[in-house]
């Protein structure tokens, strides 16, 4: 949004300009060069990506546009003809501004039908997850038992089925001197899969601690606190963890298998088969 707002502005100076001083032809090179090229070419990195957006400037900045022999439409179809509108008053233009609909479908930005899709799945997510956050955070929920009750029981019962950490120096070891590439993935994997274990065992205990007064309830803690109640993945939890969109509940299933073929891989050797989904790092197979 805020390379729109630059484009917005440095469109807005030349033209102003050229305006002004007389000019009989448009500095559209420059305008191309500083919106394709400066402000959003920075983000495109590959060589198609910018393709496009050369493209695009050719496609939507020239003379062309003002042609009145072969008028120009950036997009019409039997509802909506987006044009620019013809010389008038202030008035006539605010009301061809209010001709336009409020939302457009994605082919009016030459995009696919299906673009909307992602848009509307993240849309739906984000409103679920704002009326979870409006649930009642205080009082009694189902069963008869306080907020922090149920909170405990949730952090208490994932304490209870978390796994000991690996102990690498045994099994860097047990693999000898010579280190296939596969034990190498395999280390790695174990390394971060501790870290996963050790951060989750230390902010649960913490929480238990926390929510029966012995200290202070941190942002990170109620952050936590607010994650179980919710049936939701902890950040903090997140940021140690393979990107998912799992529920709390379908994401300890996936913990625990993750777990097992770990540990399977280290007992029994390399599998013939391996679980990607299961990895941290899929690629590094």
């Amino acid at each position: 949004e805020s390379d729109f707002n630059v484009c917005m502005k440095i469109m807005d100076t030349y033209l102003t300009k050229a305006h002004e001083q007389g000019e009989t032809k448009l500095p559209w090179n420059s305008l191309k060069y500083l919106i394709g090229e400066v402000m959003y070419g920075g983000r495109a990195i590959d060589s198609f990506d910018r393709r496009v957006l050369n493209t695009y400037m050719d496609e939507y900045m020239g003379d062309f546009i003002f042609d009145t022999f072969q008028p120009f439409h950036f997009y019409k179809d039997s509802n909506v003809d987006y044009c620019i509108p013809e010389d008038g008053t202030r008035e006539q233009y605010i009301e061809a501004i209010d001709e336009l609909p409020l939302a457009n479908t994605p082919e009016v930005f030459s995009l696919h039908s299906n673009a909307e899709i992602n848009y509307y799945t993240n849309a739906m997510k984000d409103m679920w997850d704002l009326l979870l956050e409006l649930q009642p955070q205080t009082g009694e929920i189902g069963g008869g038992i306080s907020r922090e009750e149920y909170i405990e029981n949730i952090a208490a019962d994932i304490v209870k089925k978390l796994p000991a950490e690996f102990e690498l120096d045994k099994i860097r070891k047990k693999m000898g001197g010579e280190v296939s590439p596969t034990s190498v993935v395999l280390l790695q994997e174990l390394e971060r899969f501790n870290w996963l274990i050790a951060r989750m065992r230390k902010t649960l205990l913490e929480l238990k601690r926390a929510l029966a007064g012995e200290v202070g309830m941190s942002a990170e803690l109620d952050d936590v606190s607010k994650a179980l109640f919710n049936g939701q993945i902890p950040q903090i939890w997140k940021k140690l963890a393979p990107d998912t969109l799992k529920s709390l509940g379908n994401w300890m299933i996936h913990f625990h298998r993750r777990f097992s073929q770990y540990n399977s891989w280290v007992n029994e050797g390399e599998p013939a088969v391996i679980w990607l989904s299961g990895l941290h790092i899929p690629e590094s197979i």
